[in-house]
């Protein structure tokens, strides 16, 4: 994505200057991960019973316990803010194009598919404010924002704001050093990166714009990653794909297993929402 220098040189700023406090990031929403040991995000919604990014599946997400649902926010022709996680709608509706080629009516002309590439549903494409007045109060939504325009960035945290979304949202960011750009768009919202190493995880926490951050399974069990509890820093990590599938052959067993290697972690992202309801009696 382009970046405007401006940004550029803000984020290195805030990074480097190490800020002292986390203090404007929601506290309602750092309590709600601190009121259990474990909680699990539905990726795109609970998306093996209704179509991905559907309000539907957001609605099955809050009906099978998930504290967060994931989705994928992108723009349209004419700046409406849409639920899609795909450059083209080619593969989850019945119509062909790039979601930034298409205008909101045009888009709601089609409808979801069921399944990728199956039949189609009677759901339509929903916007980010449908989507925020549906989860407001009853759910977390990590946006994982998909558009390339930067300037809907700031519109995307504008909407936030209006729909008083700012005790809801995790913000995600791909590149941990992006961090400084939003922090100063609105120091209220919460920030959720992405650390590739131990090393990106510390110069994170330095920041103090967070308290939270999505690893991978290249993190080892150690003292350290354990420690970071007693510091209400969370760890978040996905069990999508290999893990999941095992899940859906052995049941909860699968994830067991994986927990017994990840004891640090406090959020779990899933294609299985209905396992971890079941495994942890939610």
């Amino acid at each position: 994505m382009r970046r405007l220098s401006y940004f550029i040189c803000l984020s290195l700023t805030l990074l480097g200057t190490g800020m002292t406090t986390t203090k404007a990031q929601s506290t309602n929403l750092r309590a709600t991960l601190a009121s259990s040991k474990l909680h699990y995000a539905a990726h795109r919604g609970a998306h093996r019973q209704y179509p991905e990014n559907s309000l539907a599946a957001i609605e099955e997400a809050i009906a099978l316990g998930a504290t967060v649902v994931e989705v994928d926010v992108r723009a349209t022709k004419d700046g409406v803010l849409v639920l899609m996680h795909d450059k083209t709608v080619d593969r989850t509706t019945t119509g062909k194009g790039k979601v930034s080629d298409l205008t909101f009516a045009e888009l709601q002309k089609l409808r979801l598919r069921q399944t990728a590439n199956g039949a189609a549903s009677d759901h339509k494409i929903p916007t980010l404010e449908e989507a925020f007045v549906r989860s407001k109060g009853r759910i977390i939504m990590d946006l994982d924002f998909k558009e390339e325009r930067r300037e809907f960035v700031k519109q995307t945290y504008d909407l936030i704001a209006q729909e008083g979304m700012e005790d809801g949202v995790l913000f995600f960011m791909y590149d941990y050093k992006d961090m400084g750009e939003a922090y100063a768009l609105n120091p209220k919202i919460t920030l959720f990166p992405r650390a590739r190493s131990v090393k990106e995880l510390k110069k994170i926490m330095r920041s103090k714009m967070t308290f939270i951050a999505h690893i991978d399974e290249s993190f080892q069990k150690n003292d350290k990653l354990m420690a970071l509890h007693k510091k209400d820093f969370y760890l978040w990590i996905n069990t999508l794909g290999e893990v999941d599938e095992q899940a859906r052959t052995q049941g909860a067993a699968a994830y067991r297993s994986f927990l017994e290697q990840y004891p640090f972690v406090q959020v779990i992202q899933t294609d299985n929402p209905e396992i971890w309801k079941t495994l942890l009696k939610r």
